[in-house]
């Protein structure tokens, strides 16, 4: 009865820290970010953009590539819901990303734009999916999905909602 007990027990405690260590990896997101970069297209559109969100804070940066640029140009931060960035952070932590696997394309497209997402935890581990020359995951829209719903849902300032120039800020 008292070996019976101890076993019990044991298998217990034993699932608990295995199960506490393995969500801790993915615990406590510090930070989400999405990275665009315009493919071929014509320079003067071409550009890069990234959206990176922390607890307190959201930045946009995008750039254009050239000097004549058509790209909205700027860097603008704003403050965010701290609730609903904990929802998402807590949304995106609950997902086990050991199930997503990166999917090489038999041949790599070349011209298209690129896409990345990570997702930077405490103590700097960073998961990174990254999209381009025809590259999938299997699994990646459990990641993918909420960054881009999230990102949607953003009230950007009004200088920030166009990637591209008004044609009355065109010279």
């Amino acid at each position: 009865m008292k070996v019976r007990l101890f076993l019990i027990l044991a298998t217990l405690f034993c699932s608990c820290m295995s199960s506490c260590t393995r969500v801790r990896y993915m615990k406590e997101i510090s930070q989400v970010s999405y990275t665009e970069e315009s493919g071929m297209i014509p320079p003067e559109l071409q550009l890069y953009e990234q959206v990176v969100i922390t607890r307190d804070k959201v930045t946009l940066t995008r750039k254009g590539k050239t000097t004549d640029t058509e790209v909205n140009e700027g860097v603008w931060e704003f403050e965010v819901d701290g609730q609903e960035v904990t929802a998402f952070f807590e949304q995106l932590e609950a997902i086990n990303c050991s199930s997503i696997r990166r999917v090489e394309p038999d041949e790599l497209e070349i011209g298209g734009g690129t896409e990345s997402y990570s997702i930077v935890y405490t103590g700097d581990k960073t998961f990174y999916l990254g999209y381009g020359g025809g590259v999938t995951y299997t699994d990646g829209m459990l990641i993918v999905k909420p960054i881009d719903m999230f990102i949607k849902g953003l009230g950007f300032p009004a200088g920030a909602a166009s990637q591209y120039k008004s044609s009355t800020e065109q010279p």
